[in-house]
């Protein structure tokens, strides 16, 4: 989580955010690290659907019952939700080439490839306005932590894809949907908030620290201090959503509808 609200703070100052706060329009799609980035933006988190859990694949129990929307468009100090298709088509059809979208990530890959995994049909009711933007021109930071690098290239997983092609899932059966932009890491974030260098050296860990990331900084010893103090700020940090977001979802809730192959909803798996 630490990387996540580092991700948030380099965002914050990113030159494309700053351009679009100040002459146009920020639209942020929802998920743990875009809520994190929601957080530094306007001071409201967003509220999650989808989610990775010990369990596999599954969605929030209650995220019908959460005061938030999933995803918002920031116009100046005022915030639009985006909570239903109609939503999604009116705001996204005035977007132009001068605004943002900032939205996360489930797969990147080395050659600047990012992917979003999808659980329901079509990736729900915002993906077709959401790629739609992409035809407009509408630039994209695509925020996604050093966690989400998968080996390969994102583009060969695309054909073997598709939620109607898996037998057994745990959780939902998932397609994956490519999104293209600047992909925005820990390393980015980091170059962004000083004059340094950043390496990833190691990856993994125990005790809590599975899925981290071991950096190499390089730079004057100023800005080196000025990470330290970073660093220092977020550890401990946790997650962006609200808590009972993040119960994950069970067999017979309303989401079951929606998804497919999964041995929890089937009675197979407890």
């Amino acid at each position: 989580q630490e990387g996540k609200r580092i991700i948030a703070r380099g965002i914050r100052v990113h030159p494309l955010v700053r351009k679009a706060r100040r002459n146009g329009k920020i639209l942020l799609k929802g998920g743990t690290t875009v809520s994190a980035i929601s957080e530094e933006l306007c001071g409201k988190p967003l509220k999650i659907s989808g989610m990775i859990t010990p369990k596999g694949t599954q969605t929030s129990k209650f995220k019908n019952e959460v005061p938030f929307p999933h995803s918002v468009i920031l116009v100046g100090k005022k915030i639009i939700p985006l909570e239903t298709r109609e939503a999604w088509e009116k705001e996204t059809l005035a977007l132009t080439p001068e605004d943002l979208v900032v939205t996360g990530a489930n797969a990147i890959d080395l050659h600047g490839h990012a992917a979003i995994m999808a659980g329901s049909y079509a990736g729900g009711q915002c993906l077709p306005s959401f790629q739609s933007l992409l035809i407009e021109g509408v630039p994209f930071l695509i925020a996604a932590g050093l966690e989400k690098l998968v080996p390969g290239n994102i583009m060969d997983l695309l054909p073997i894809m598709g939620r109607r092609k898996v037998d057994i899932s745990y959780g939902m059966s998932v397609g994956l949907i490519p999104i293209f932009g600047r992909v925005f890491t820990e390393v980015q974030a980091l170059e962004t908030l000083a004059k340094v260098k950043v390496w990833v050296i190691a990856k993994g860990g125990i005790l809590g620290a599975e899925g981290s990331s071991t950096l190499l900084i390089e730079g004057p010893e100023t800005e080196i201090l000025k990470i330290d103090c970073l660093y220092r700020e977020v550890k401990g940090a946790g997650l962006s959503p609200l808590p009972r977001n993040l119960i994950p979802c069970s067999r017979g809730d309303v989401s079951c509808k929606n998804h497919i192959r999964c041995l929890y909803k089937e009675g197979k798996r407890i």
